[in-house]
């Protein structure tokens, strides 16, 4: 007996299919109305039974947001477990025609009601389970133990980075939206085409946000404030762009005197010669402030005092930062979420 099934892969460059079948489509990012189909599907996981966001429905709906490629094909059961093997090499979950979503052992991560058993596991490359795993073994060294579901954070097979020259012009458009939140402090705010003069390539890439800020005559203070904490989002990205040596842990505010320094030295930056740190130490900055970022807001939400100095905002920024970076959701500057 012959199936049809879906396969959504989040690896950027997935295994192609090497089992027998009836090859249907593929599709992926650049394919017409693919975004349109994820998103129906997310729909349809998150409307069965009562709607509500769960532990497994939100692993699914990362899954989905994070795919690159849709394969669709027809294979008879005698081919199950060559699909199987195929379907882990490539991160696929599968959505079968009952209206089930299965890992690739075929095994139910949701029913079409909505039911789930925790205990199936999604996939994951391994890449970013490991990772997981030693930020949890360096969390428990500081005492720290964060959430056991929380997932890895996106993997290095599955993570599309920001470009260096995009980085680049992100870090200069937030050098100059801190400048001018320190002026605005100080009751003496800059005029704006003096930042287009000096640091035409920042204030060009300056945000929605950022832009209306810097030209409002009289901001209000919590917008001076949100706005002066975008040192700490600078900070990691000067540091992905090697502009800064270390990333100290989240403890101690950010030299903002330093930062500036470092953007100054690199207004006009040589395209050619940027270059960010290697994927894979990127990625372990992210997946520690992750979880630190859930970490911070667990013990403010329950009244616990954390057993270590850490400062949630900072990691709130950093965060905001390292999810543009990975491009989290495929977010501009102004729309990026940083969930826990």
């Amino acid at each position: 007996m012959s199936i049809i099934i879906n396969a959504y892969s989040t690896l950027t460059n997935p295994t192609a299919i090497n089992f027998s079948c009836k090859k249907l489509n593929q599709s992926g990012l650049n394919s017409l109305n693919f975004i349109d189909h994820l998103n129906g599907l997310i729909d349809r996981i998150m409307q069965a039974s009562d709607g509500q966001m769960n532990t497994r429905r939100y692993e699914l709906y990362r899954h989905i947001q994070k795919t690159k490629h849709l394969f669709t094909f027809e294979i008879e059961e005698d081919q199950f477990n060559d699909l199987a093997i195929w379907g882990e090499h490539a991160n696929v979950i599968l959505f079968f025609p009952d209206g089930t979503v299965r890992n690739p052992n075929r095994e139910v991560l949701q029913y079409s009601n909505g039911k789930f058993d925790i205990n199936v596991n999604m996939p994951y490359p391994t890449e970013a389970l490991q990772r997981k795993a030693k930020t949890e073994q360096y969390l428990a060294t500081l005492g720290l133990h964060s959430l056991e579901s929380l997932p890895p954070v996106v993997a290095e097979s599955e993570v599309i980075l920001r470009t260096p020259d995009e980085v680049a012009k992100r870090a200069l458009a937030l050098m100059l939206t801190g400048i001018q939140a320190e002026s605005f402090r100080e009751n003496d705010p800059l005029d704006p085409e003096e930042f287009k003069e000096r640091c035409p390539i920042g204030y060009a890439a300056l945000s929605n946000i950022e832009y209306d800020f810097i030209h409002n005559i009289q901001p209000q203070e919590q917008d001076i404030m949100n706005m002066g904490w975008r040192y700490e989002a600078l900070l990691p990205l000067q540091w992905a762009l090697n502009w800064q040596s270390t990333l100290p842990f989240a403890d101690t505010f950010c030299q903002a005197s330093s930062l500036v320094e470092k953007g100054l030295e690199n207004i006009n930056p040589e395209t050619s010669t940027l270059t960010l740190r290697p994927l894979s130490e990127l990625l372990d900055a992210l997946d520690l402030n992750y979880r630190l970022h859930w970490l911070t807001r667990d013990y403010r939400i329950n009244n616990k005092p954390l057993p270590v100095q850490m400062v949630e905002d900072i990691i709130q920024e950093r965060q905001h930062a390292f999810n543009w970076l990975t491009n989290f959701e495929n977010a501009d500057w102004d729309d990026v979420d940083t969930p826990t």
